[in-house]
């Protein structure tokens, strides 16, 4: 059985290492990369299970992320966080199609149960 692979772009070193010890604690491989172009090249070679975004990042575009990725085959699945008060990132973010769509205060609570779902779907 393959581990799930996740994915996420983020510069933020909190968050990076929190996702790395609860994908770790699931058996699940953890990568982070800080670009758009280092993002959809790794996605290219690891062919990630999940694809994590902050809807609210600065120093990249979600949305043009979310729309290569779903160029790709196979598609991964996108989890998007967002800061509860921006619903207007939320509604953005529906339009795409991304797979899941969770507030910040949420999101490790929801990451364990996606990661744990697909875990169970390999």
């Amino acid at each position: 059985m393959m581990a799930v692979q996740v994915l996420t772009i983020t510069s933020d070193l909190f968050l990076q290492s929190r996702i790395i010890e609860l994908a770790k604690s699931l058996g699940a491989i953890a990568k982070t990369v800080t670009s758009e172009e280092a993002l959809i090249r790794e996605a290219n070679s690891s062919r990630p299970n999940l694809v994590i975004l902050d809807l609210a990042a600065s120093d990249y575009d979600p949305f043009s992320c979310a729309k290569r990725l779903k160029t790709m085959t196979p598609k991964p699945k996108i989890l998007a966080v967002f800061p509860h008060i921006r619903t207007d990132l939320k509604l953005k973010a529906e339009t795409e199609k991304v797979d899941y769509i969770i507030p910040n205060s949420s999101f490790l609570k929801t990451l364990k149960s996606i990661l744990e779902k697909e875990a169970r779907a390999k």
